[in-house]
This record gives C-alpha cells, sequence and structure tokens, in this order.
C-alpha cells in the first residue's frame, strides 16, 4: 500500500510523535511518504520532526511556493493508495483539493488530534479519533466513516544500569537529593496545560519537604510561571525542553497532568509505561486511560481537588499498569484495517 502521511507543523510534541511512530512501524511493510513543511525545526525548543524518522520512510519537503502547490503537485505526480492528514493545516488544504477534484479517486483520511472542525475535516472520507469523547462529537454523518484507535506507547529500551545512570544523571544535574521524592508533569507551556494551577495545588498541598517538582517543557508561559512560584524555586525545577522523553521518566517518582483539556493524554500513557503512579485531571481522552483508576482521577480547572491529588501521589508506590490496548503494532493494523475500508 501507497501511504501519503500530511503533517504541517514546527514543533515536536505528541502529534508529531504519533505521526513518526506510526509512519516507522507502517513503513515495514508499506510504502510511505510523509509530507512536511519547508522547515520544521521548533524555534523554541530546536526538536525536529525530521530526525525521528526511519531511513524507510520517505521525506517530502514543502517547495518555496508553499505546501498546497507541493500537495497538488505530489499527488498529480504520484499515485496513493490513501492519503492521510494530520492536524487543522495541512488537514484544510486536503479539503482544499478533495473540493476542486485534484484528489482523484484517492481516499483522504483524517486523525483527530484535537476536536472536530467540519471546515477542517468535512471533506474527508474518513476519520480517525484517538478518544471515544471525539467520535461522540462528530456530525451524525460522520460517525459511520469513523474509528477509534487509541494512541500507543513505545517502552524505553534502556537497560537497567543506562536508567540507573540517568536517574542519578539528572538529578545531579539538578541539585536534587537521591532519595527525594521527584514529581513531574510534561508539557508545552501554554495556558491550557494548567500548570498554573499545578503551582498553586503544589503550594496548598503542603508536601513533605523532601517532595520536589520538575516541569518539562518551554512555551509562551513559562517566564511568567517560574514568577509565580518563585519563593519554592528550591523545590520546583524547571527543566526545559527534553528530546530524551519517555527514557527521562526513570528519573522521577510520579507523575501530574494538570491539564484542562487533553485530546489523548500521550504523554500520561508514557509516564504509565515506565511504571509511575500518576494523578491527572478528568479531561477528554484521560478518561479512556484511566476510567476504571478513579482515585488517579481529579477534576479539571479545580485547585482544591488537584491539591488532594498531589498528596494521594505522594503517598504511592512505583506501579505496573496494563497497557495491552495501547501497542503500536496493534493500533497501525487497526489503521491499516480502517484504510481498507475505503479502497
Amino acid at each position: 500500500m501507497r501511504i501519503l502521511h500530511c503533517l504541517l507543523t514546527r514543533e515536536f510534541a505528541g502529534t508529531e510523535r504519533h505521526v513518526t511512530e506510526l509512519a516507522n512501524q507502517q513503513a515495514l511493510t508499506h510504502d510511505v511518504t510523509v509530507l512536511l513543511e519547508r522547515h520544521t525545526a521548533d524555534l523554541r525548543t530546536g526538536g525536529d520532526i525530521a530526525h525521528h524518522f526511519s531511513p524507510s520512510v520517505r521525506i517530502v519537503r514543502a517547495y518555496r511556493a508553499g505546501y498546497l502547490p507541493t500537495l497538488t503537485a505530489l499527488v498529480w505526480k504520484e499515485t496513493f493508495d490513501i492519503i492521510h492528514t494530520h492536524l487543522g493545516k495541512a488537514s484544510i488544504r486536503a479539503g482544499v483539493l478533495k473540493i476542486l477534484g485534484l484528489m482523484g479517486e484517492t481516499p483522504v483520511i483524517g486523525t483527530l488530534h484535537n476536536a472536530y472542525r467540519a471546515r477542517t475535516y468535512g471533506k474527508h472520507d474518513g476519520l480517525i479519533c484517538i478518544a471515544r469523547w471525539q467520535q461522540a462529537s462528530l456530525p451524525a454523518g460522520c460517525r459511520n466513516q469513523s474509528a477509534v484507535i487509541a494512541n500507543w506507547t513505545i517502552p524505553s529500551v534502556l537497560c537497567h544500569p543506562e536508567r540507573t545512570k540517568l536517574r542519578e544523571g539528572f538529578r545531579q544535574e539538578h541539585r536534587l537529593p537521591s532519595e527525594a521524592f521527584v514529581i513531574c508533569a510534561v508539557g508545552r507551556m501554554v495556558e491550557e496545560k494548567r500548570f498554573d494551577c499545578l503551582l498553586q495545588a503544589w503550594r496548598q498541598a503542603v508536601l513533605p519537604p523532601d517532595t520536589y517538582l520538575v516541569l518539562i517543557g518551554d512555551g509562551p508561559e513559562r517566564a511568567r510561571l517560574e514568577n509565580v512560584c518563585a519563593e519554592y524555586r528550591d523545590r520546583i525545577i524547571f527543566a526545559g525542553y527534553r528530546s530524551d522523553v519517555p527514557d527521562v521518566f526513570c528519573a522521577f517518582d510520579g507523575f501530574v497532568l494538570p491539564s484542562r483539556r487533553e485530546p489523548f493524554g500521550l504523554v500520561l500513557l508514557e509516564a504509565m509505561a515506565a511504571g509511575l503512579p500518576v494523578c491527572a485531571t478528568a479531561a477528554g481522552g484521560v478518561l479512556d486511560i484511566l476510567e476504571n483508576v478513579s482515585d488517579c482521577l481529579v477534576k479539571p480547572d479545580c485547585i482544591d481537588a488537584l491539591a488532594a491529588g498531589l498528596v494521594r501521589l505522594r503517598q504511592q508506590p512505583g506501579r505496573t499498569w496494563d497497557l495491552s490496548f495501547h501497542v503500536l503494532e496493534e493500533q497501525a493494523l487497526k489503521t491499516e484495517q480502517f484504510y481498507r475500508r475505503f479502497c
């Protein structure tokens, strides 16, 4: 099968990891091309999706003329069995070509990494939802042409000595005591991730003095957040963007996800794969992951609930989670089966 993935982005976060891992897996048995923006390095973090594809995946970059002319030329010059779009910018452009009749008979599939918008996905032949709330929000006419295929996580390949070395190295780098209980939160520092709520909950929780909080990520909210917690900077660490997530989870003892909205919660899944106890807001796709573990869930945008969740998290040991529903090979197979409904 000849597959064309379309993604127009200049950062490397959960969606970008999803696309690279899916394309790499599909390329084991299919001919896979990915159309990217002309420049893909994140100007703030330096992360670049192009560095994460396997050599088996063919990468095409947008011409100087732009993404839409490049996509137009690509689908006219070459034959694909499936065109699979991700995020709004690439999906809208594919929809324009559908309206103009320039896609021919090639089915266009979109993965919803966020909420459904008719302007973005209304012309797609099929939609993959990564969480049940997305499928429930689809117009009735779209629901029969959709499937829920959850995200996956790839376990760390580090051996025990390597994990120990990374744990010790991270703690030394940030002057964290080796015996401290360290809770981490990971994400882009934007308003909807509610790191501000987390910092207020941290202050309210009054956790034991050997408890530390590490925030991994960067974004426009970072400077304000650093000012908010200035009085706690000896126990709250801003570690910035790191390219070794999820491997670096071995340095921590707990994980917290304070988001107001979370389409799926891939980083939560990765923390669970690392054996960490977790505390997460009951938002979006998080409910699919933790629906049977209510003691790990807290109300979104509620400082009191999050503070209580942090107290519970501090008391929990490491945990082995059942993630058998989140295996890349199985989810890639489900994706292929969904493709075949249309071609």
